[in-house]
């Protein structure tokens, strides 16, 4: 008796073992996250000049500056282009790979190898093979009769490829999605589709669409929310250049905190990106758990 009053009077046992993730996850996540919005409350020079309090300054200066303004329409650019690409191409290939072919597995496999490579060796990968004097692209195109063209010196061709780049290397990441979704779709309705005459085009709208929509949905989700702190790959390949063609809402945030030392200016945008995130996370789960539920 006296051994049950303790317990109820105590933590309950599940507690204790839900307590190092929560501690771990406050340490690395929450005090960060905490101390970066304490910042974007002050004119914070990493060197030099003290310190001072202006409360939602920062956040009001955002939306006089131009090149924030800039950086933001360039990010959403990217977004609006590569997030849809890299779904239409998952989509096919995922209704390709499942059908049962010879070498199938083995190419599946192959298909998932650029989601693996990491950023930062893409974006080299991409610079160098864009290379005007010894790229293998430009000696290719060359080939094919293109002129020889500097990509990534050029802000209309460098903004490109740093879409390209995305697309080539995130585009699997949909597919993955999608061909996990196709297993849970029902045999069933496709050959009874195919039966009643259905043809291809047919049964992807009215089949696979609405049954696939809570996954599609949740890949469009991580993809954009991914998406939006895109940095390493577009950093190497271009330094948000030539001039600031390619110089996204991510890369602007580091130009400002580790070129123009202002880390308050730099947090109070980094806590602006946190939030359009959460929001747009938020959405699409919400729309996921709606799907489900009817």
């Amino acid at each position: 008796m006296d051994e049950n009053k303790r317990r109820r009077r105590g933590f309950p046992p599940s507690l204790y073992f839900i307590l190092p993730a929560t501690l771990t996850v406050g340490i690395i996540v929450a005090f960060p996250l905490f101390y970066a919005f304490f910042m974007s409350l002050f004119n914070w020079p990493l060197v030099g000049a003290q310190r001072t309090f202006i409360g939602l300054g920062n956040y009001l200066s955002m939306f006089e500056d131009n090149e924030f303004i800039n950086s933001v329409l360039r990010q959403v650019g990217v977004v609006v282009i590569a997030v849809p690409i890299e779904l239409i191409i998952g989509f096919f290939v995922a209704i390709l790979f499942d059908r049962k072919f010879p070498g199938s597995k083995i190419l599946r496999s192959l298909v998932l190898l650029p989601a693996f490579v990491l950023p930062v060796l893409s974006g080299l990968t991409w610079r160098l093979m864009l290379a005007p004097q010894y790229g293998p692209l430009t000696y290719l195109m060359q080939i094919m009769g293109f002129p020889n063209q500097a990509w990534l010196a050029n802000p209309q061709l460098a903004y490109a490829t740093v879409i390209i780049q995305d697309v080539w290397r995130m585009w699997p990441f949909m597919f993955a999605f999608i061909y996990g979704g196709l297993m849970n779709v029902p045999k069933e309705l496709i050959e009874a589709a195919k039966i009643d005459g259905s043809g291809f085009w047919n049964t992807i709208l009215k089949i696979l669409l609405p049954v696939l929509e809570p996954t599609i949905a949740i890949a469009v989700m991580f993809r954009i929310v991914d998406i939006l702190r895109i940095f390493p790959e577009v950093y190497v390949m271009t330094g948000g250049g030539p001039g600031d063609a390619t110089m996204l809402f991510s890369l602007y945030i580091q130009e400002q905190a580790f070129s123009f030392f202002n880390i308050g200016y730099a947090s109070a945008m980094s806590m602006l990106l946190l939030a359009v995130s959460i929001v747009i996370a938020i959405f699409l789960a919400k729309n996921v758990f709606e799907a489900n539920e009817s």
